[in-house]
């Protein structure tokens, strides 16, 4: 009976040292300070991201206007057809219905287009900001000895004396004029 508790024994401290090894690389990492970067807030506050969010903001302007007008060309076709369907042949009825429900797609089609076009912007534009932004994060771990730097959109809780978004804006507009 005792070999049993021995090998029980022996195995306990055997998984305690294996555990330990493994924690061992996490309370290294501990070893640095710990940094926190709101990196959407960066992207958008830096210069870069300011003129993006401008320009974005102009072609979602151009987009709606256009959808826009597409819905009142719309609506007029609705009410000339409430207006006139008593009036109209059944075949002028039908074919004014077969235009308006073809205008209708058209509109649908276009706002799924537009939306698809804004999206593809947005990342065209903001990607490129975003793999500048992560190379400055990355000299700027390197540089001041973070141990770690996180997304301040993850973590439960960190101190504000850790968010260092303020200073990767600066350093990004500083490094791209």
């Amino acid at each position: 009976m005792r070999k049993v508790n021995e090998k029980q024994f022996f195995c306990g401290v055997l998984t305690l040292l294996i555990m330990t090894a493994l924690a061992l690389p996490s309370l290294a990492l501990a070893q640095g300070p710990v940094a926190v970067v709101n990196l959407e807030r960066a992207i958008f506050e830096c210069a870069a991201g300011k003129k993006a969010q401008a320009e974005l903001n102009r072609k979602a302007d151009k987009l709606k206007a256009e959808l826009k007008h597409l819905n009142d060309e719309l609506q007029n076709m609705r009410k000339d057809l409430e207006n006139t369907a008593a009036l109209l042949k059944t075949e002028a009825k039908l074919a004014k219905e077969r235009d308006f429900e073809r205008k209708q797609r058209l509109l649908n089609d276009r706002k799924r287009d537009a939306e698809q076009e804004m999206n593809e912007a947005t990342r065209d534009m903001l990607s490129p900001i975003q793999g500048k932004m992560i190379k400055i994060i990355d000299d700027m771990g390197t540089k001041g000895g973070y141990a770690v730097i996180l997304d301040a959109r993850m973590p439960l809780y960190f101190p504000k004396s850790a968010d260092i978004t303020g200073q990767v804006i600066a350093a990004y507009d500083k490094a791209n004029p």
